[in-house]
């Protein structure tokens, strides 16, 4: 059986982008002001390939089988993840002008729910994203990636890790709780119900 290859991920990735929009769910749309496809995936693509914004190949690692990225995780200290807020709007509007703020008064249940979202507390180091592409599932890659996040917490000197997932989202919960994650808090929002969930590195 191939072996998974964790490594940085680059910005020339085809799929980065795909792969972070399919980890946003709901919030995509929000972002991109649209829910047009071909501006969405334009937009993940391009966020990806820059720099200084929330959803950029920098944070990123990738998982790779035989030369393939099969899946994506984001991760970054909670402080540098709020920080990266505003520039990721400046880029978002650069990109879209009006239209984004247009789409976001008309949805601003969406909106609203994404700018009050607190996901992670200043001592942790936050797990923003992670996706696997569907014909990967079962072979273990979110355990892997998730486990690779954990050990660049500890390199940067963090105690804990958290992330944030879906009430409904079950078989999530049940994935990161056998790792050792524990849910600490709700977050309630008009557009979606989440839990918060930490773990205890050190």
């Amino acid at each position: 059986m191939s072996q998974t290859i964790i490594k940085k991920a680059s910005p020339e990735s085809k799929v980065g982008g795909k792969l972070t929009e399919m980890a946003l769910d709901y919030m995509k749309f929000s972002l991109a002001g649209s829910r047009e496809s071909a501006t969405i995936d334009k937009t993940f693509q391009q966020l990806w390939r820059a720099r200084n914004n929330r959803f950029s190949h920098e944070y990123a690692y990738e998982a790779v089988r035989e030369g393939k990225t099969l899946g994506m995780i984001m991760c970054y200290p909670t402080t540098l993840m709020n920080r990266l807020a505003m520039p990721t709007f400046s880029q978002l509007f650069n990109l879209h002008k009006w239209n984004l703020i247009g789409y976001n008064l008309r949805n601003w249940k969406e909106c609203y729910t994404m700018l009050t979202l607190k996901e992670g507390e200043n001592d942790e180091y936050h797990i923003g994203t992670i996706a696997t592409l569907p014909e990967s599932r079962g072979l273990g890659l979110g355990t892997e990636l998730i486990l690779h996040a954990e050990k660049q917490a500890v390199l940067q000197g963090f105690a804990k890790s958290s992330l944030t997932v879906k009430q409904e989202n079950a078989g999530a919960i049940k994935l990161y709780e056998r790792l050792g994650y524990q849910k600490v808090g709700e977050i309630i929002k008009p557009a979606v119900s989440m839990y918060r969930m930490s773990k205890l590195l050190v």
